[in-house]
């Protein structure tokens, strides 16, 4: 683990579904004020290490940590007034307007029997401004596009009012134009808005152009973190993905841009 000021990590954790350990003695930061991408190729530990900062899952062994305390002491509703998460394939609850489900977001910080309250209208509004869906706050959500769809569960989340977020594979199912508009709006989120983010994504250059810090995962350890700039290389990408590439710039951007050579190129 990194010494970077962080109010969530995790100390020697030990992962496993049943049986099956995904990953042993690991131990992760999320630095305050970054948009963090979490990359390595399918099984290596990503999308679970991801639950179990936000607390869905118990690490078998080891520690997490949110603003100084083990997670597992707060209540739920507090965890939710700290960490908002973005689950994988999130799925509609029944029949309702995007509206109604960025209010969802507003439960953690409703004390019991009390109505809707102005506090609560306000935030559901700056969510729905932030991520520009006001327009579509009366239509119902399995009407939307995919893009539209993701951009009202951010907006749930946002109205939680919470400065960390999770997200669990966001751009998944998305076509091209969709992710690009998606992660534009996390990196907004982060560098205007002051938000703690970090995602699980799949694709290399979109993390490098969006993220600003890199956590690599291979078989449930983690083999390099930092901003793309300082660990993005071809020896990096061959020792995650056992796939041979050159590392250029990226001419939009600037940022690290992975091209793979393929078996015919990597022969020479």
């Amino acid at each position: 683990m990194t010494d970077t000021v962080t109010r969530l990590h995790g100390d020697q954790l030990t992962l496993a579904y049943g049986s099956k350990t995904i990953a042993e003695s690991l131990s992760v930061a999320i630095p305050d004020g970054h948009f963090t991408a979490i990359i390595g190729p399918n099984g290596c530990g990503k999308s679970t290490l991801l639950r179990t900062l936000s607390r869905l899952m118990t690490p078998t062994h080891g520690q997490v940590y949110l603003d100084g305390e083990q997670i597992q002491r707060y209540a739920s509703k507090e965890v939710a007034k700290r960490i908002g998460l973005l689950a994988q394939n999130a799925t509609t609850p029944g029949d309702i307007t995007v509206q109604e489900l960025v209010a969802r977001g507003r439960y953690p910080h409703q004390p019991l029997f009390t109505r809707w309250r102005q506090e609560d209208e306000q935030a559901v509004s700056r969510a729905m401004q932030a991520t520009r869906i006001t327009d579509l706050a009366g239509q119902n959500v399995d009407t939307l596009s995919g893009g539209q769809r993701q951009r009202a569960w951010i907006a749930m989340v946002l109205a939680q009012e919470t400065a960390i977020m999770l997200l669990d594979e966001p751009t998944t199912w998305l076509d091209i134009s969709h992710q690009i508009e998606l992660l534009e709006l996390l990196s907004e989120l982060n560098r205007e808005k002051g938000y703690t983010l970090a995602a699980v994504l799949h694709d290399l250059n979109q993390a490098c152009r969006y993220a600003t810090h890199l956590i690599a995962l291979r078989e449930g350890k983690i083999v390099a973190e930092g901003a793309p700039k300082e660990i993005v290389s071809a020896e990096l990408i061959e020792k995650i993905y056992g796939m041979k590439c050159v590392i250029i710039d990226d001419p939009v951007a600037g940022t690290p841009l992975v091209v793979p050579l393929g078996r015919r190129s990597a022969r020479g």
